[in-house]
């Protein structure tokens, strides 16, 4: 029975998935009020603070688990945080872009009945933002989706692996909703780098050893990095 419920769960994720990859296709396709578009590319790097917030534990046979996870994202440490953009602004400064964010979350506040429960190779985002940008500044907003590796050793019992290369457990695990506010900085006519602040907010319903984890992250992100117009 909890594998049914699991498989209608991931099925309503898968669905909501391929809805929102149709948005997001659609946005940067169709020109609503974005005539005479110009495509542009952003790279990033980043500091990240991650709210402390529920993380609920469920695991077959055993009571549940509700503590306050503190997260850490070590965005040096390999690997790396980073961020890749594509989008494409009209002469109306309206754009429209699809965003990559390599998030990672390792939690600082284990304890003998959860000693490890990570993120380690990518809380990634997939967004669709829509924005408007002025001289050198941009706002936008996005929605999308979280494909999350999870590392985890509860109640030792261990699932997933973070030095295992051919460990491909990554799952759809729910949506997430972003914010950012950015400046250009421009050092030749199509090149820049990049300032910037985001805020995100994502759900995630991550599996574990017999069982499922659940929480919410909201993360503040300090970005930097290169932009090129084509």
């Amino acid at each position: 029975m909890a594998m049914v419920r699991l498989r209608r769960k991931l099925h309503n994720i898968l669905r909501v998935g391929y809805s929102i990859s149709i948005a997001a296709t659609f946005l940067l396709t169709i020109k609503p009020n974005i005539a005479n578009c110009q495509w542009f590319v952003n790279t990033n790097g980043g500091v990240v603070y991650n709210v402390p917030l529920p993380l609920n534990i469920y695991q077959e046979g055993y009571p549940s688990i509700k503590m306050n996870a503190q997260f850490r994202t070590e965005p040096f440490t390999l690997p790396v945080y980073w961020a890749v953009q594509v989008g494409r602004e009209g002469k109306n400064s309206q754009f429209a872009s699809i965003e990559f964010i390599h998030h990672k979350l390792y939690l600082n506040n284990t304890n003998p009945t959860v000693s490890k429960f990570n993120v380690s190779h990518g809380f990634n985002m997939l967004i669709a933002s829509y924005g408007y940008s002025w001289n050198e500044y941009s706002t936008s907003i996005g929605l999308g989706f979280v494909i999350a590796h999870p590392e985890s050793e509860i109640r030792e019992m261990e699932f997933g692996s973070s030095t295992d290369d051919w460990d491909m457990g990554y799952y759809l695990t729910g949506p997430v909703f972003a914010f950012s506010a950015k400046r250009n900085l421009y050092f030749a006519n199509k090149v820049y780098g990049i300032l910037g602040l985001k805020v995100t907010g994502a759900y995630a319903r991550l599996p574990i050893n017999q069982g499922h984890a659940s929480f919410v992250n909201i993360a503040g992100h300090i970005n930097f990095g290169i932009g090129v117009k084509l």
